[in-house]
């Protein structure tokens, strides 16, 4: 299977902000809990165009030395508190028949372009029980995931 092509501005932000005269861009890479981060500023590179090759130039040394992240690591990733708070795990509200049915569903990729879903009925399993199952189906997906 072919791995996906990185974005060529991947971890590079452009920030202008006129009232601080700051203008440039901005890179980030996240590793096993450490931020790695640096400002290329237009000024000091020769414009724009340049800062931005500085920043894409900086950006690539920096996963050269600390590695790409693999599809399994990246699905372990806290990106924001839902109510479960468990990264592919959610509370769900599925309209049927005039009813409101709820349930917590759990979601991972076991590869690329497929998502497994499976979901867990408040009614049949009770609130607790149906997010606890939702849980441990999310991390059994991704422990079986590709890298």
């Amino acid at each position: 299977m072919a791995a996906t092509k990185p974005r060529p501005n991947a971890g590079i932000s452009r920030i202008d902000q006129p009232s601080r005269r700051t203008y440039g861009f901005f890179v980030r890479l996240a590793r096993k809990g450490k931020i790695y981060n640096a400002f290329f500023a237009d000024q000091t590179h020769g414009g724009k165009r340049k800062a931005l090759d500085a920043a894409r130039q900086h950006y690539q040394k920096l996963v050269r030395q600390h590695g790409r992240i693999s599809r399994k690591d990246w699905a372990r990733v806290v990106r924001r508190k839902g109510r479960s708070g468990i990264v592919g795990v959610r509370r769900l509200a599925v309209k049927t028949g005039g009813r409101t049915l709820w349930a917590w569903v759990a979601a991972w990729s076991p590869r690329l372009g497929v998502v497994k879903r499976k979901m867990f009925a408040v009614k049949k399993f009770g609130a607790r029980q149906a997010k606890a199952l939702a849980i441990k189906a999310r991390q059994k997906g991704v422990s079986t995931m590709e890298a």
